[in-house]
């Protein structure tokens, strides 16, 4: 059952979309599954109603979801679609900022919908449906569809499964609700290609990941009573495996792994000099988007990231002492 809120930004979704004609989809910088199956599905729901659409993105495609990318329509800064977009859909976008180089872009009198599930969003659309709940902004798409009577083709199913089994680590984190069970049901019903997305995404690692991942490895380190486990991505360790940084985003998922540990941080050297990239993941309750608010970011209350100047030490550092100081007051 569609909530009376979630009805009436159906309604406003609809009415616009009727009413123009040129498109852009963008999401967040150094897109996941989530993003990019949500930009893919909404991509083939608008075109098969003769809207012109693109999908533009700051950051490269990870080669694990690149299965699902239609053959034409996306661009990756510095390329960019020559048609001016009337509309702009921001998907699992908490922040204009997180747009990247693709918010400069976005023509000032565009409407801009704004469809996310973080709970630091800034609401910054002209419609924002923003939707703690749902388990995947693929979620929202999905009953944006549904409700709007859209037909959900084998391609969009699949593309909304891969939103959905990433941002729920396969059906295993807290936010993989009831609705979200249904919903998955419905999309493997519609044509989702469930056994593909798992050869692509799960079970089909380069080599180079994999001996990226022995370096990683050797990072690891325990903090705080063994509460807080550290992980490490430097520049060197990318180069001398020839990873994309893009491809490693799932490395987040390693310490917090670690039995008994309460927060796990992975660390990347970026590709300016001096600024960390941090992810952070959690359980037991302990909310890391509040810390990743400290630092400018934010995210999920049990996943959360954030970009701090300084070497890969000291950004530990601060890091922890802000980590520390809230697990002794939630003793």
């Amino acid at each position: 059952m569609i909530e009376t809120t979630a009805r009436l930004y159906i309604n406003e979704i609809i009415d616009i979309v009727k009413r123009y004609d040129r498109f852009l989809i963008t999401t967040h910088v150094r897109a996941d599954g989530d993003g990019i199956g949500s930009e893919v599905a909404l991509y083939h729901a608008l075109r098969g109603m003769g809207k012109s659409v693109s999908i533009a993105n700051d950051s490269p495609i990870p080669q694990i979801y690149k299965f699902i990318i239609p053959g034409t329509g996306i661009y990756i800064h510095p390329e960019l679609p020559k048609d001016r977009a009337e509309v702009v859909f921001t998907l699992d976008c908490p922040t204009l900022d997180r747009l990247g180089k693709i918010q400069g872009i976005i023509p000032e009198d565009a409407v801009i919908i704004n469809i996310d599930h973080h709970i630091s969003n800034e609401h910054f659309g002209k419609i924002n449906w923003v939707s703690e709940e749902m388990c995947a902004t693929g979620e929202i798409i999905l009953s944006l569809l549904r409700e709007g009577n859209i037909d959900i083709t084998p391609d969009m199913a699949t593309a909304l499964y891969v939103a959905m089994v990433t941002d729920t680590g396969r059906f295993t984190h807290s936010n993989t609700t009831p609705e979200a069970l249904r919903m998955a049901a419905f999309l493997i019903e519609r044509g989702a290609r469930h056994v593909e997305i798992t050869k692509h995404v799960y079970n089909t690692n380069p080599f180079n990941l994999i001996k990226l991942n022995a370096l990683a490895l050797n990072t690891v380190n325990l903090h705080a009573d063994k509460r807080i486990a550290t992980l490490w991505l430097t520049r060197k360790m990318l180069g001398e495996t020839g990873v994309n940084p893009i491809d490693a985003q799932e490395f987040a998922d390693i310490p917090i792994s670690i039995d008994g540990v309460v927060v796990g941080v992975l660390l990347r050297e970026m590709t300016e000099p001096n600024w960390i990239k941090v992810s952070l993941r959690s359980r037991n309750g302990f909310n890391v988007n509040n810390i990743a608010n400290k630092f400018g970011g934010g995210g999920h209350k049990y996943a959360a990231g954030c970009e701090i100047q300084g070497t890969i030490t000291e950004v530990q550092r601060l890091i922890l002492d802000e980590l520390e100081k809230a697990l002794s007051q939630k003793k």
